[in-house]
C-alpha cells in the first residue's frame, strides 16, 4: 500500500487496522546481479511519509480484504461465486446473468472484474456498432513481455526486517521485502522469449512454477543470500504472466469499468492495486454526485461515466507507462546505463512516486483524514503530478523574450570592433594610455594566457580608469556577485536536480568570454522552462544543500570579490593586471571552493532536513543574499551622493549609452559602452526573470498581491536601492513565498477542515473525523 491508496483506506476507516498488521519500509536498496548495493540504502519511504502522512507498507492482500470485509455493515450485499456470463443492456436498465442461473437487474453495471474482464467484453460488444475501429484497437491493447513469480516465505538468514531489495540483472530482476515477524514477499521478474498481444496469454502449472523458481536459484538477493534460500522457506507462490495495457473504452451506456479491466500495469512500483482503489473512489464519487442532482436519465448516466473516464484516463495511462519503464530498466532492457547512474540519482525514486501520488483522487463525499493534511510536506493536489504536468513547450514559448534579449545582446556586444585594437596592443605589448608595460602572461600556460590576454586588454582602460569608466565598471561587477550567489543557490536547490541550473560553472565561464549580458538571458530561459512552480509541490523541493549554501557567501567573497577589488585598487598597474588575470577565471575557483573547500567546513544535514526541517536553509539564504544586497544598496546610495543628486551625472554613471558599442571609435569607448550594455542586459533579464517567477506564484494562488502594487514596490526599490538590491529583495521575497505558502488547489489542513465542515464532519482530538451536522445539500434526492 502506497499513499494514494492509503488515503482512501483511511477515509473508509481501514488504514489503521491494515497498518497495524504490517510494518513500514525502513530502507530500500538497489543491487546489482551480485547482490552488491549500487548505492547506499535509501530512506525514500520515510521521505514519502513526511510528504504524504502515510507509510509505504507491504502485507497480505487477503488480510486487507478481510479488514475491508469486516468493515462492511450489511454483509448480505456481498454475493460470492457469481460468475458473470452475459450482460443485457436496455433503455431502462442493465441485467447481469450469472453462471449459477441467478439474474440481477439494476440501473448501472460496474465491472471491477480484472484483466480478463467479462464486463469489458460486454462493453466491446455493445460499442462495436458505434466505434468498431476503437473496439478492434482495444481488443489488441493488452500485451505481455514479462512473467513474474510472486511468493510469500519466512525470513531467510541474511534478510533484514523492514528492508526492501531491488535486484537488477540482464533480462530479469527481483524485489524482496521483509515485513512483520519475518514474513517476506518476493517477486522474480523474467523477460519472456515471446511477446504476447490481445489473446493467448500463458497460464502456468505448479510444475512450471517450480521449474521457473529453480532456474533462478542463483539470483543474488543480498551478498551471501540467493533466491534458493527464499524458495526453501516459501509458504505460497504463483507464476503469472504480467499483462500490460491501457484501453480507450471505459464505458458504454449504463456500464462502466474500473481497475485492471481498464488499466493494467506491472507491479514493480506497486501502483496497480492502489490505482484501482483510486479509480473506484473516483467512480463512487461520480455516482454520488449524479444521484445528488436527482434520479438520472440514461443520457445523464452516459455523460457522467464519460466524465469519470476523462478525469482519470491521462493519469492512469501515465502510471502504466512509468510502471512499464521501471520493469524494463530493472531488467536492464531499457536505459542500461541506469544501474551506473543510481549512485547519483538521490531521491529520484521518491520524486517519481511523488509525481504519481500528489494528484491522487479521494472519495469526495467522505471527510479528508487529518493524517493526510496535518504537517505534511506535500499536500495532495488534483492539478499536479503525472498526466497533469505543465507543458515545457508552452513555457519555452512564453519565455521567448529571453531569447530575444540573448540575440540582441550578442549583436550589440559582438567583440569584432575590439579585435584589431587588441591585436595591435598585444603585438607591441604597449598600451596607448600609459608607459607601463602590459603583462600578457600569468598562468605560464601558453594556450590559457593567450585566451585571457585579449580580455585583459579589454579591461586595461578600466584598470587605468581612462575616461573615468573605472567606477561604473566596479559598480556593475560588484553587483554581479549577488547574481552569482543566486545562481549558486539555485544550483543547490533540490527542485533543480538534473537541469542546467545545476551547472553554474557552464554559464559563468562562458560569460567571461562572451559577456554575462548574452549568457544570463539564456540561463533564465532554461531555468523558467525547466523549473515550473509544480516542482515545488513538496516543501522539501525548495530546500537547498545546506552545507553548500553556507559556503556560497565566503566563496563569493574569497574567489570573486577579493580578486576583483584587488585588480581595481592595488597601487601598481602590473599588480592590478596580475589580479585581473586571476579574477578572469573566478568560475574555476568559485565552484571548487564552494563545493569542496568550504563545503567540508559545514555539517551537511540535508538528508535529515528534507524530512524533518525543510526550512533550515532559509536563515543562510537570507544572510547571504541580504548582505550582498546591502552592499549593492550602499554602492548605489554612494553613487547618488557622488553625483550630487544630478540626474544627468547619475545617468552617465549607471545608464547604458544611446549608441551601440559597435560604433565606438576606440577601445576605451568600446569597453565603457560594452560594460554598460552588459550591465543593462544582465539586470534587465534578471528583473524580467523575477517577473516570470512572480507570475508563476500568482498563477498558483501563492501570491494575491496585484501587479500594480508589485511593480510599484519594484520601482521604488530600483530608485532607492538600485537594480542589484532590488533583485536580491525580490529573490528573498519569492523564497519566503515558496517556503510558507501552498498552491491554490493543494489540500491543506485549513482547506480540508473547511471541506469536512461542509460535509458535516469535524476532527476530534485524536484526528478522527466525526459527524457533527447534516451534510450540505440535504438528503440525496430521487430513487436510488
Amino acid at each position: 500500500m502506497v499513499p494514494n491508496g492509503c488515503r482512501i483506506l483511511d477515509q473508509l476507516g481501514f488504514y489503521e487496522p491494515f497498518f497495524n498488521s504490517t510494518i513500514p519500509l525502513e530502507e530500500v536498496f538497489d543491487r546489482d546481479n551480485n547482490g552488491k548495493p549500487l548505492a547506499p540504502g535509501s530512506d525514500f519511504a520515510q521521505l514519502q511519509t513526511a510528504r504524504t502522512g502515510y507509510q509505504l507498507s507491504f502485507g497480505d492482500r487477503r488480510a486487507l480484504l478481510q479488514i475491508m470485509y469486516d468493515g462492511i455493515r450489511d454483509k448480505k450485499k456481498i454475493q460470492l461465486n457469481k460468475k458473470l456470463i452475459d450482460v443485457i443492456h436496455s433503455d431502462d436498465g442493465v441485467t447481469a446473468n450469472c453462471g449459477d442461473g441467478t439474474t440481477y437487474k439494476g440501473d448501472v453495471l460496474l465491472g471491477a472484474d480484472g484483466v480478463y474482464s467479462k464486463t469489458r467484453e460486454a462493453v466491446w460488444d455493445l460499442a462495436a456498432k458505434e466505434r468498431p475501429e476503437v473496439v478492434r484497437k482495444d481488443r489488441q491493447a493488452l500485451t505481455a513481455e514479462y512473467q513474474c513469480l510472486f511468493g510469500v516465505c519466512m525470513m531467510a538468514k541474511g534478510v533484514r526486517i523492514g528492508d526492501g531489495e531491488y535486484g537488477y540483472d540482464h533480462g530479469r530482476s527481483s524485489l524482496v521485502v521483509c515485513c512483520k515477524e519475518g514474513r517476506t514477499y518476493y517477486f522474480i521478474f523474467q523477460k519472456m522469449d515471446k511477446a504476447y498481444r490481445g489473446t493467448g496469454f500463458p497460464h502456468y502449472s505448479k510444475e512450471e512454477t517450480e521449474e521457473f523458481a529453480k532456474a533462478h536459484f542463483d539470483m543474488k538477493i543480498r551478498p551471501g543470500v540467493n533466491f534458493e534460500a527464499l524458495w526453501k522457506n516459501t509458504i505460497a507462490a504463483n507464476l503469472v504472466v504480467l499483462e500490460e495495457g491501457t484501453f480507450d473504452i471505459w464505458t458504454h451506456g449504463r456500464i462502466a469499468l474500473v481497475g485492471d479491466s481498464i488499466h493494467k500495469m506491472t507491479p514493480n512500483v506497486g501502483y496497480g492495486g492502489n490505482t484501482a482503489i483510486e479509480s473506484a473512489a473516483a467512480l463512487a464519487s461520480t455516482i454520488k454526485e449524479m444521484l445528488d442532482e436527482g434520479y438520472p436519465s440514461e443520457s445523464q448516466i452516459r455523460e457522467r461515466f464519460l466524465t469519470y473516464q476523462n478525469a482519470r484516463q491521462q493519469r492512469t495511462n501515465q502510471m502504466v507507462r512509468v510502471s512499464a519503464d521501471v520493469t524494463r530498466i530493472q531488467a536492464m532492457q531499457k536505459l542500461k546505463i541506469m544501474s551506473h547512474l543510481i549512485p547519483y540519482l538521490g531521491d529520484t525514486l521518491a520524486d517519481l512516486q511523488a509525481e504519481m501520488v500528489v494528484g491522487a483522487t479521494a472519495i469526495n463525499y467522505l471527510p479528508i483524514p487529518r493524517r493526510s493534511v496535518a504537517k505534511v510536506n506535500m499536500p495532495y493536489n488534483p492539478t499536479q503530478g503525472d498526466g497533469m504536468k505543465e507543458s515545457k513547450l508552452k513555457r519555452f514559448a512564453l519565455a521567448l523574450p529571453f531569447l530575444f534579449l540573448c540575440f540582441s545582446a550578442a549583436k550589440l556586444m559582438a567583440p569584432d570592433p575590439m579585435i584589431p585594437w587588441a591585436t595591435s596592443i598585444l603585438e607591441t605589448n604597449k598600451l596607448p594610455w600609459t608607459d607601463a608595460p602590459l603583462p600578457t602572461t600569468f598562468y605560464r600556460l601558453e594556450w590559457l594566457d593567450n585566451a585571457l590576454a585579449p580580455i585583459v586588454v579589454f579591461f586595461s582602460p578600466v584598470l587605468l580608469d581612462i575616461s573615468n569608466i573605472s567606477y561604473q565598471a566596479l559598480l556593475f561587477l560588484s553587483d554581479y556577485g549577488l547574481i552569482l550567489a543566486i545562481w549558486l543557490i539555485e544550483s543547490a536547490r533540490r527542485a533543480n536536480t538534473f537541469t542546467p541550473a545545476q551547472l553554474p560553472l557552464l554559464f559563468t565561464l562562458s560569460s567571461q568570454f562572451i559577456g554575462v549580458g548574452v549568457i544570463s538571458p539564456l540561463y533564465y530561459l532554461l531555468h523558467y522552462t525547466l523549473s515550473p512552480i509544480e516542482k515545488f509541490k513538496a516543501a522539501d523541493m525548495r530546500l537547498t544543500r545546506i552545507a553548500y549554501t553556507k559556503s556560497i557567501l565566503p566563496a563569493v567573497i574569497l574567489t570573486y570579490q577579493m580578486p576583483l577589488y584587488l585588480s581595481f585598487f592595488t597601487p601598481r598597474f602590473e599588480d592590478r593586471v596580475a589580479w585581473n588575470f586571476f579574477w578572469q577565471l573566478y568560475p574555476l575557483w568559485l565552484s571548487p571552493v564552494a563545493s569542496h573547500l568550504f563545503f567540508r567546513l559545514f555539517d551537511d544535514t540535508t538528508k535529515h532536513d528534507r524530512i524533518h526541517n525543510v526550512t533550515r536553509d532559509l536563515k543562510t539564504i537570507r544572510t547571504t543574499i541580504g548582505l550582498l544586497s546591502a552592499q549593492s544598496a550602499l554602492f548605489w546610495v554612494y553613487t547618488i551622493v557622488k553625483s550630487n543628486f544630478s540626474f544627468s551625472t547619475l545617468a552617465a554613471e549607471i545608464l547604458p549609452p544611446l549608441h551601440s558599442p559597435q560604433t565606438a571609435p576606440d577601445l576605451v569607448t568600446f569597453a565603457g559602452e560594452f560594460l554598460r550594455f552588459d550591465q543593462a542586459f544582465l539586470f534587465g533579464s534578471t528583473l524580467l526573470w523575477l517577473g516570470y517567477l512572480f507570475w508563476d506564484t500568482k498563477h498558483a494562488g501563492m501570491l494575491s498581491m496585484g501587479w500594480g502594487k508589485i511593480l510599484g514596490y519594484a520601482v521604488v526599490s530600483l530608485v532607492a536601492l538600485g537594480p542589484a538590491a532590488t533583485v536580491g529583495l525580490g529573490f528573498l521575497w519569492r523564497e519566503e513565498i515558496l517556503a510558507t505558502r501552498r498552491h491554490w488547489a493543494a489540500m491543506t489542513e485549513d482547506k480540508a477542515r473547511e471541506r469536512n465542515r461542509e460535509l458535516g464532519y469535524e476532527w476530534d482530538e485524536s484526528g478522527k473525523a466525526v459527524r457533527v451536522g447534516k451534510e450540505k445539500g440535504g438528503k440525496t434526492g430521487g430513487k436510488k
